[in-house]
């Protein structure tokens, strides 16, 4: 399951930085795409920590 998250975390940071620097959407098309792979990232990273191994004392 992990796998699938750092996937997901890969992939949609990858996204995010072909949306922000290369694709030239204008607007809402713009804002709309920067939205949703910027909620996948922190999905993802927050998907990670919670499944995080825990330390044992």
């Amino acid at each position: 399951m992990r796998s699938l998250f750092w996937s997901a975390l890969v992939l949609s940071a990858l996204a995010n930085a072909y949306v922000n620097t290369f694709a030239a959407w204008d607007g809402a098309t713009h804002i709309v795409a920067s939205a949703c792979t910027g909620t996948a990232v922190l999905g993802s990273a927050v998907a990670l920590w919670l499944t995080r191994p825990r330390a044992r004392n």
